[in-house]
């Protein structure tokens, strides 16, 4: 499928309907796309190329508009192999190519795939003329790889954005933001954000100001994934900066495991107290909610509750995984509050408070701590904690 974009300027990208995790983690449940883009000028440019499996279909959508043999330029804003994958094979074809990329995606590539193309090696804010039309390239460390950039195409001011403002979901035929459900696009663009992004979510608000301080119009935003913004590329823009923003919202997120309901009724119980108390709050199961879901509302709520049964003496594994999953995205700091349930010995909710407090969180009090079922002891505890959370979030 090819779609044009603007004159001599084509989208080129295909779906993915068929992975289920992406990159073996996240649900896609409305598939992905795998976007790339095609710049017929004097010389003919690739800007990004897509995932291996689907060569075939994208070499054949090449071929509806010009003789890729004949392509001059290879751009690569991401050395991630969702975007470049398909490189070899390209690369058997458009034999007089130059690759295009930054000094730090040059070793990647060596390393992947160390296909015999030429390269260039392009500095930050560095301009390549095509003939009619002039692209400059931005790098933008850490979005979401060191070596990553953006590609602007000069005279017809539009940004290819890379992974920045991305999106989960496939676009089956239509591309363009006033074409396409705007509910869905911001529901799994926040998703993709918060799986993809969250450890590096200072650096979008770097790229953000960056491409702001140049002072270029922006016409059109083409990323990687998801749609292609022309009706009001500032939409996605204004997202980006909201998800990434380090204030914290106003409510609390409780996510728990559970065995055999004993925590998943304290879970509850807690839930009922601060929804008493007029305080917005959303559960997760972590045995059943998908992780990027729990990531998502998790990354920026302003308190967050983590419940666990003891396991083995340790905490509930969805739990001590999720809490890892909070280390490895580097979750901002915030108070965290804790309950959980033992039998016997009661090691899960004391190791949980470990490594709560190695991520030098401030942990709130009462902690609650209940052997078998609660008591009304412990019910009263569970209102202690949630007058608490409520208190905090005024």
């Amino acid at each position: 499928m090819r779609r044009e974009i603007a004159k001599g300027i084509y989208y080129i990208g295909v779906d993915d309907h068929h992975t289920e995790l992406f990159e073996g983690l996240w649900e896609l449940p409305f598939g992905v796309s795998y976007n790339s883009y095609l710049i017929v000028d004097e010389k003919i440019t690739l800007i990004e190329c897509v995932k291996e499996p689907w060569f075939d279909e994208w070499l054949e959508n090449i071929k509806e508009i010009v003789d890729p043999a004949k392509i001059d330029y290879i751009v690569m804003n991401h050395m991630e192999p969702d975007h470049t994958s398909a490189l070899p094979d390209i690369a058997k074809i458009a034999k007089n190519a130059t690759m295009v990329y930054t000094a730090k995606a040059a070793p990647m590539q060596k390393s992947f795939y160390d296909v015999p193309l030429g390269e260039k090696i392009v500095e930050d804010l560095e301009e390549l003329s095509l003939g009619e039309k002039t692209l400059k390239f931005v790098h933008a460390q850490f979005l979401h790889w060191p070596e990553t950039m953006l590609t602007y195409l000069v005279e017809d001011e539009i940004v290819f954005s890379c992974d920045a403002f991305g999106s989960f979901g496939a676009l089956n035929g239509k591309i363009f933001d006033d074409e396409i459900d705007m509910r869905m696009v911001e529901t799994e663009s926040r998703r993709y954000v918060s799986a993809i992004i969250t450890s590096y979510l200072k650096f979008v608000q770097r790229g953000i100001a960056k491409v702001q301080d140049l002072g270029i119009g922006i016409k059109v935003i083409a990323p990687s994934h998801g749609p292609v913004y022309r009706k009001d590329p500032m939409w996605i823009v204004k997202k980006y900066l909201e998800w990434s923003s380090p204030e914290l919202e106003k409510n609390a997120v409780i996510v728990y495991g559970t065995m055999y309901g004993m925590t998943h009724r304290l879970a509850v119980n807690l839930k009922k107290e601060l929804m008493n108390l007029g305080v917005e709050v959303k559960l997760h199961n972590l045995s059943y909610s998908e992780l990027s879901k729990v990531i998502t509302d998790t990354m920026r709520a302003g308190i967050l509750v983590i419940g666990t049964p003891t396991y083995d003496a340790y905490p509930f594994p969805k739990v001590w995984s999720f809490v890892n999953e909070m280390q490895g995205k580097r979750f901002m700091k915030r108070p965290i509050g804790l309950f959980g349930t033992f039998g016997w010995g009661g090691g899960g909710v004391f190791k949980l408070r470990k490594m709560i407090e190695a991520m030098k969180c401030e942990i709130l009090e009462p902690v609650v701590r209940v052997r078998g079922r609660a008591s009304e002891l412990e019910i009263e505890e569970c209102k202690k904690l949630a007058q608490v959370i409520a208190d905090r979030l005024k």
